[in-house]
């Protein structure tokens, strides 16, 4: 540093006001792009700290997606019991109501093994003990067979009561629902155009 200010041939008095002007100039220059920066150092870490903290939660909830899936499954299967259930119970109020409208007695009611008849539709099956004249069975029948479950018999046995009046049997009733669709499991699959799609008919009023 001497030497340097002896270079200079300043006097004794300007090298004491240089050497305070290099003082006070390298605390603004440390003021102004050190210190300032100094906590820097411990932001990054606790930044990289709960960024690490993020990353191993992530990967927990990744290793839990075989849990998950197993319990949507559950949960799929309760849903379609649930559903097959209302079905059971909807076919049979559809069949009390309209046996009450055409004076249908109906003396027994007996549930039967629902099905599935294919990708699209279920089938709930209800056998039945009724009374009836041979004109109210028909038109309960008749009355079954228009409603939107499409119920229909599967199977009829009927004789007449003793005194020859009424009918005595045993219907054995079918009605088809539809079968809400499943939920998609891969974007891509539903994204992929359909090559072998068939052409879809415009109709012109």
């Amino acid at each position: 540093m001497n030497g340097f200010l002896d270079k200079l041939n300043l006097s004794t008095q300007e090298r004491r006001i240089l050497v305070v002007f290099l003082a006070i100039a390298f605390l603004v220059l440390n003021a102004l792009f050190v210190w300032p920066h100094f906590y820097d150092l411990g932001k990054l870490r606790m930044q990289l700290s709960a960024a690490r903290d993020t990353l191993d939660s992530y990967k927990k909830e990744i290793a839990r997606v075989p849990v998950y899936r197993a319990r949507l499954v559950e949960l799929e299967k309760q849903g379609e019991a649930v559903l097959a259930a209302e079905q059971a119970l909807q076919l049979t109020r559809t069949v009390q109501n309209q046996a009450q409208l055409n004076n249908v007695a109906i003396t027994g009611t007996r549930p039967v093994t629902s099905t599935s008849t294919n990708q699209f539709f279920d089938e709930q099956a209800l056998s039945i003990d009724v009374t009836a004249t041979d004109k109210e069975l028909v038109d309960f029948l008749v009355a079954l067979g228009s409603g939107d479950s499409m119920i229909r018999v599967r199977d009829m046995d009927l004789r007449p009561d003793p005194a020859q009046y009424r009918l005595l049997g045993k219907i054995t009733l079918v009605a088809s629902y539809q079968k809400k669709p499943k939920p998609t499991t891969s974007t891509s699959t539903a994204s992929r155009p359909a090559t072998n799609a068939p052409p879809v008919a415009v109709r012109r009023p």
